[in-house]
């Protein structure tokens, strides 16, 4: 709703076999501590010592949304959001998601597949149209120290679209030496089949008759898109940890929009952005 390994060098074996049999019990035991204690300074998936490790911990705290709509007669709007998130063994809350891991990586500074399922709350663009709706899906890829690629595939199951979608990304995440900053930045390919299209982007004619009786100032006329559409964006995270417990979170996104998305008049640009602004206290 979020890793580096050190190589030995063949001195090592060299050392170790030319110190006496009794030392080897104690050298051993200070390696594994020197190694725990690399893993636990550096790393660029270590979340240990800074929000949240998969050890059960919460996360809660309020942001803001800002966003920027893409329709016309629509102006720049703010609205607040809770901030959950937690992550244990199996179960995880983040980024309005809550699911359960069938497959984790053991070891992120090693790397390997992972696989989820979730739901997730998603929020239809533009302040006249706006409406919550559930999506179930499925997600599964591969984290490296050099980042993550996921796919995603998710359904509709509030009756809202009856839609689907369909992503894939790639993230990177930096931390700094002081373990006080975290940056994430992500690209995804975004595919909607028609129905999800039509629902996030189309102009239904119920929404069209509840501009013209709240006496709008702009109307916006109906407008059904035909076919699906793929949509590219790339957003950035910010973490800072101010102390032991508390974090801000800053957040930024912008979308291109699929051109058959401009084909609707009420659309009038071709970049989706939004921002999001926060505060969280880990416990």
């Amino acid at each position: 709703m979020i890793t580096g390994k050190v190589v030995k060098s063949l001195s090592l074996a060299y050392v170790l076999l030319s110190v006496p049999i009794g030392s080897l019990p104690a050298m051993a035991a200070d390696e594994a501590a020197n190694d725990q204690e690399q893993k636990e300074n550096q790393g660029l998936w270590n979340y240990k010592k800074f929000l949240l490790d998969e050890n059960g911990k919460w996360s809660v705290g309020v942001g803001t949304i800002v966003r920027n709509s893409p329709f016309r007669g629509e102006k720049i709007s703010a609205f607040p959001i809770p901030i959950v998130d937690y992550s244990s063994k199996n179960l995880f809350i983040r980024e309005l998601k809550a699911g359960y891991h069938f497959k984790k990586v053991d070891d992120p500074y090693i790397g390997g597949f992972f696989f989820d399922t979730y739901l997730g709350a998603r929020m239809r663009p533009g302040d006249s149209r706006r409406k919550f709706s559930i999506d179930a899906g499925l997600r599964g890829g591969y984290q490296h120290p050099y980042g993550s690629l996921a796919i995603s595939a998710t359904q509709d199951i509030t009756g809202a679209s009856d839609g689907q979608e369909a992503s894939i990304s790639y993230s990177f995440t930096f931390l700094n030496r002081a373990k006080r900053s975290i940056v994430i930045p992500r690209l995804t390919v975004t595919w909607q089949d028609r129905k999800m299209a039509n629902y996030l982007w189309g102009i239904s004619q119920e929404t069209t008759n509840k501009m013209i009786a709240s006496q709008d100032e702009f109307v916006l006329q109906p407008y059904e898109l035909k076919n699906s559409v793929v949509n590219y964006s790339a957003g950035i995270i910010h973490i800072y940890k101010l102390d032991k417990n508390w974090n801000t979170i800053l957040g930024a996104q912008v979308a291109i929009l699929d051109e058959k998305i401009l084909a609707n008049p009420a659309v009038e640009r071709q970049f989706d952005y939004s921002f999001i602004i926060g505060a969280a206290y880990t416990f």
